[in-house]
């Protein structure tokens, strides 16, 4: 055994060298030849596992008598004490079904026999306890009343929470559309908001996804200077309803993703 000093602790097996660790200190050995496959089958240790078999076995009498025991009586040390003795008896040549009686007659017949008997004991009635009785009538309307417009507000949270998650599905669905150079954090909120309202007027998510996907802007060749009439009329979208207008702000050239676009709504008579 030698100690050896290192940053952290180690414990594990390198090659032919054991490392381990004891009161906080690095030590290293010699890897040991003994293996399981060595203890189990290597006619070197057939004592040792003779005397294991005995030790199972007298630990099973000794968890039987333990348990046969009151409550109230058992303590750690029994279990231990009648393990060891049944642990000699079977080393004396004993069988088992012999020495747990004799074990039982030993220890646990004299406490059983002195148990006290169990007498059948009626419980005393118990009086019904008296039903509440709500005098303040004005305060408990008042609770009521407070208790649904919470559960109102509640109800409605949660369903503006689930068209959120849809509407931001169909924001990130066509803010991957969009040109690298025209993405930005405003750009993915402001679809996302879009698709919200929309949702709110009950139009599918499909139906969304096509009526906004062609207004958003595209690739420009350096030749073409000029707006075009799909970039003149980006930003209207058509329902039997009526039109939805997205119109950018001023300081934006048109065919750029608006950043804070102004949302208007215009139905058609």
């Amino acid at each position: 055994m030698a100690e050896f000093f290192a940053p952290f602790l180690i414990n594990r097996t390198i090659g032919k060298l054991t490392f381990y660790q004891m009161e906080g200190k690095n030590f290293v050995r010699k890897k040991s030849s003994l293996t399981r496959k060595r203890v189990l089958h290597s006619p070197q240790f057939a004592r040792t596992r003779h005397y294991a078999g005995l030790m199972a076995k007298a630990s099973r009498i000794g968890s039987l008598v333990y348990n046969a025991l009151p409550e109230y009586w058992r303590q750690g040390w029994m279990y231990r004490s009648f393990t060891g003795e049944a642990l000699t008896m079977l080393k004396a040549g004993k069988n088992e079904t012999e020495i747990q009686q004799v074990l039982w007659l030993r220890y646990v017949e004299s406490l059983v026999n002195k148990q006290p008997k169990k007498h059948n004991i009626v419980p005393l009635p118990v009086p019904p306890k008296r039903a509440y009785q709500k005098k303040n009538s004005a305060y408990w309307e008042n609770k009521t009343i407070k208790s649904a417009r919470r559960k109102a507000r509640k109800q409605q949270a949660l369903y503006y929470a689930g068209l959120l998650a849809r509407a931001s599905k169909i924001g990130s669905k066509l803010y991957a559309a969009i040109p690298c150079k025209y993405r930005s954090r405003s750009c993915f909120q402001q679809l996302t908001a879009f698709a919200m309202q929309l949702l709110k007027d009950e139009w599918d998510e499909s139906e969304i996804v096509a009526e906004l996907l062609p207004t958003l802007p595209q690739e420009q060749s350096d030749k073409c200077l000029q707006l075009t009439p799909k970039m003149i009329i980006a930003g209207l979208v058509h329902q039997p309803k009526g039109q939805y207008y997205f119109i950018t702000s001023l300081h934006k050239r048109p065919g750029l993703t608006p950043a804070r676009a102004i949302f208007i709504r215009c139905i058609l008579c």
